[in-house]
């Protein structure tokens, strides 16, 4: 697809969208799968962490997993300014996570 640069950069109108097959295409529509120069026969594969993120994802839309009522008092805390961070328990925290992913806690 090409977009014609004398439409663009605020001349007033839109850009002319152009498919492989040199006619106008519609904003927001696909080729057909039996077009001309569509990768109908393309095979996609999803590597397993993207297969456990999607898992994720899905578990964590589900529960809850967190309580809005204390986001919006983080929200309110840092506007006005009163939000205070125990810097020493934050890196304590950070290194034990590290420990534990590299396998190094005893």
């Amino acid at each position: 697809m090409k977009i014609n640069p004398s439409t663009v950069s605020g001349q007033g109108g839109k850009p002319t969208v152009v498919s492989n097959g040199g006619k106008p295409a519609e904003r927001g529509t696909l080729p057909p799968p039996n077009a001309p120069g569509s990768s109908a026969g393309a095979a996609v594969q999803l590597s397993a962490l993207s297969t456990q993120l999607a898992a994720l994802e899905s578990s964590l839309a589900a529960g809850g997993a967190f309580d809005a009522g204390k986001v919006q008092e983080i929200k309110e805390a840092i506007r006005n300014g009163s939000l205070t961070v125990n810097a020493q328990a934050v890196a304590e925290k950070m290194l034990t996570g590290l420990q534990e992913m590299f396998g190094k806690v005893k």
